[in-house]
């Protein structure tokens, strides 16, 4: 019996894949989706913040700046308000300054940059890839929630940079303290 079953569903599941696939189509989604556990990146209305776009651009300090809107850290569980914040970069290993990179030119360039949180509970800055850390969230009725701006300030000033676009990814993790 157990055979029949898995035969006829080895025979069933291609159809079932392909019958959602139009012969014909105009546009295509490529559709995913990143559900934050119970600590996240919010936006001041409790909506989770999974993606950002954030652009540096030429400031009046001569170096390459932006700073994101407020944002809160959050968490659903207001018995637990202390919280730890790890950034990591896609483009260094743990331990390494946040990196930018350009191949414009044929040429690699690279840009390192600071983070820093600013907040209620003062300023942190985040130097290098892996760095941690931690907050303490004020209870908001059933939730704990922070107010929390993200700077981001490249570590030469742009004129010191090669011309080109560059770019990267950096990971956010926010994690309830036991």
């Amino acid at each position: 019996m157990r055979f029949k079953l898995a035969a006829i569903a080895t025979l069933l599941l291609p159809l079932a894949v392909t019958a959602a696939t139009p012969g014909k189509y105009d546009t295509k989604f490529n559709v995913t989706a990143n559900v934050p556990d119970s600590a996240m990146i919010t936006d001041p209305g409790g909506r989770p913040v999974t993606d950002m776009l954030v652009e540096l651009t030429p400031a009046a300090s001569g170096k390459m700046e932006a700073q994101t809107t407020a944002l809160r850290l959050w968490n659903n569980d207001v018995s637990k308000l202390e919280m730890s914040l790890t950034l990591d970069d896609g483009n260094a290993a743990t331990g390494g300054a946040f990196n930018l990179t350009s191949t414009q030119g044929d040429v690699l360039n690279d840009l390192t940059y600071k983070i820093t949180t600013i907040s209620a509970n003062g300023n942190q800055e985040f130097a290098n890839s892996g760095d941690t850390k931690d907050y303490t969230l004020l209870p908001n009725g059933s939730h704990g929630e922070l107010p929390v701006v993200f700077r981001f300030v490249s570590d030469r000033n742009y004129d010191q940079l090669g011309q080109g676009s560059y770019s990267g990814t950096v990971y956010a993790n926010v994690v309830a303290k036991p």
